[in-house]
Parts: structure tokens; sequence; C-alpha cells
């Protein structure tokens, strides 16, 4: 029921693409996945060469930026499950949508800070 209620809300926090397209990868076999185009603090979106697995719990680490990088932040570690997958408009890449399950504090304050510092501008603001 949890999982329903994320998904119908999914649109309540606005996704931000950042400036760059960071590098995820699966944690425990260190695979890369794909890259990061949008993020909030409930999920991201990810392009790749290969669609992931629906319904599937991943244990992720998104890479940081060097900036970031250099400044002794560690890659976020997360527990997050792919709910939906589609071709992307770049092909043959494929889009994949991710719910975050599991978020530290941490994770969450690395998040924002990637968002607050590197995130494009919002092209469609609300009124």
């Amino acid at each position: 029921m949890a999982t329903s209620l994320l998904l119908s809300e999914k649109r309540r926090l606005l996704r931000r693409e950042l400036i760059y397209y960071l590098k995820v990868n699966e944690l425990l076999n260190n695979f890369e996945l794909g890259r990061l185009v949008d993020i909030h603090t409930n999920g991201l979106l990810l392009i790749g060469k290969e669609p992931l697995e629906l319904q599937k719990d991943y244990l992720i680490r998104i890479d940081l930026p060097v900036a970031l990088a250099d400044q002794g932040l560690d890659p976020i570690g997360i527990r997050a499950k792919c709910v939906w997958v589609r071709p992307s408009l770049a092909k043959p890449f494929m889009e994949s949508g991710l719910m975050f399950l599991e978020t530290s504090e941490e994770a969450k304050k690395t998040i924002s800070l990637l968002i607050n510092l590197f995130a494009l501008p919002d092209v469609n603001p609300k009124a």
C-alpha cells in the first residue's frame, strides 16, 4: 500500500535535472546501471544501455561530481526499486524510474546539496 501511495503522489516532488549525468552503479558487483538524468529525495530517472528489471530492488551507488568528492563527501549509497521502464527518446537507450526505499538523512542531505549546486534551472516553474 505504501508503494501505491508513493507512486500516486510521484509528481508532488519536482525531479531536477542536473548539469552532470552522474554514474550509477549496482553496489554489490560494481556494475554500471546507467547515468542519472534527474533526481529528488524520493527517486531518480536513470538512462542506460539496458533496461533495469521492473519491480526489482537494487542497492545503488551514485557517484558525486569531483567538486563534492574533493570535499570528502562519499558517493550516495541507497536501496531503490525499479518502478517503470521505457525506451528513451535518445535511441537506443532505455530509461528507468527508481523509487528510493530507504533513504538515510545523510543521503537526503547529499541529494539536496546536488540539487542546490548542480540542478539546471526549472524551465516550467509553477505559479
